[in-house]
């Protein structure tokens, strides 16, 4: 981290962070991908010391600094595991949504457990019959008296099958645009009436715990846990993903640099024709075109979240820090696994691993297609208001 783009104060604390995983994560990061085990006691750890809700004010339990600390933090879990920066980094997004749209009541009763691990949470956006377009989702949500009754079915929720709260979006108005009649809601495990199939068998992302299917059969909550005004789903969601692809795109430049760094280790080693691989050109390239775009991917990511600090609209750099950092980030490790060759393939090294957990990056918040949707989207918005101000 140059100081030319972070301060002392931002070293030192990444500095700190990467330490602590270095001495805690491994063993839970290993019964993750092989024996699908959630990191419960690895993530009370990190909410013991603010490393959960970095961003959040302190008076709920949150760390009370800015988006750029937490990006760092979600970058050097994202070095130990790419499915460990998303199970620490679900409980941001979950409570984002509380922290800037719900009640007092629901801020006390619910961010202090979410920061300490206590809550689990997982999001119920995506569906079986739709995934990047989330304004036609079909879950609805009716009201009755003081209470609401939802139905629908959601999919693909990270942690869902151990979470303890779940953020729910779901229709209240089917007769106007989709994008005026969503809201949002807070479900707590153990409300009658959900059902959650059984989970995924996935390639990477082991041990995140992912729920194939969750069922809200007439799921019957009280109206108080609706969370902001009614109808106003749609706009939290676009203002949750914001800050939610800064933070994908942070975690996958931290597995990217720890492939960089494990193979370009290798290249040192190892040795072919009686010279270190890192002197053939067609190996060292590599290394240098890996360098060039994990440089550049980390640059467009931390000019997100400086934008984002300083109350700037990130619609756009958020979506193309993210789609850059995951294809990047997959380009990377793939190039990483070839250049160690057959040793890279098997479990001797992390690179099949983390192989596997950045795969998923090009899919989840939103596809890599849909990012350029959103970047086209607004560059030429922006080209057009420029052309009129002339």
């Amino acid at each position: 981290m140059e100081s030319f783009f972070f301060s002392e104060e931002e070293q030192a604390y990444a500095r700190e962070v990467k330490e602590f995983l270095r001495l805690e994560a491994r063993s839970h990061v290993l019964a993750m991908d092989r024996q699908n085990e959630y990191p419960f006691e690895l993530l009370k750890k990190m909410g013991q010391r603010g490393y959960i809700g970095v961003r959040f004010p302190s008076r709920y339990g949150g760390g009370g600094l800015d988006m750029m600390h937490e990006a760092i933090t979600n970058e050097e879990t994202g070095a130990q595991s790419y499915a460990l920066a998303c199970a620490r980094s679900v409980p941001h997004h979950c409570a984002f949504i509380i922290a800037n749209y719900g009640s007092e009541e629901q801020k006390q009763k619910w961010l202090p457990g979410i920061f300490k691990a206590d809550i689990i949470t997982a999001e119920c956006i995506t569906e079986p019959t739709g995934g990047s377009d989330a304004a036609r989702m079909k879950s609805v949500a009716h009201r009755k008296e003081n209470r609401w009754i939802i139905k629908g079915e959601k999919r693909f929720q990270a942690s869902g099958a151990v979470a303890d709260l779940f953020i729910v979006f779901a229709m209240t108005n089917q007769d106007v645009h989709p994008t005026k009649g969503m809201s949002v809601f807070a479900v707590e495990k153990g409300t009658p009436n959900i059902v959650a199939m059984e989970e995924f068998d996935t390639l990477g992302w082991r041990g995140l715990r992912i729920v194939s299917e969750l069922i809200f059969d007439g799921v019957d909550i009280p109206a108080e846990y609706l969370i902001g005004q009614e109808n106003q789903g749609f706009a939290i969601l676009m203002d949750m993903l914001n800050s939610e692809r800064i933070l994908v795109a942070s975690g996958l430049l931290g597995t990217a640099r720890t492939c960089l760094e494990i193979s370009t280790a290798y290249t040192l080693e190892r040795e072919a024709f009686h010279r270190p691989i890192c002197k053939f050109e067609g190996v060292s390239f590599k290394i240098a075109e890996m360098a060039t775009r994990l440089e550049a991917a980390g640059l467009m990511r931390t000019k997100a979240a400086r934008m984002l600090d300083l109350g700037q609209d990130v619609t756009k750099i958020a979506a193309m820090a993210k789609g850059f950092a995951a294809e990047s980030a997959y380009w990377i490790a793939n190039e990483s696994l070839q250049v160690m060759g057959g040793i890279g393939y098997t479990t001797k090294h992390d690179i099949e691993r983390h192989f596997r957990d950045i795969r998923g990056g090009m899919v989840a918040v939103g596809t890599n297609e849909i990012m350029r949707l959103v970047v086209q989207r607004e560059h030429y918005k922006e080209f057009a208001q420029k052309a009129k101000s002339k």
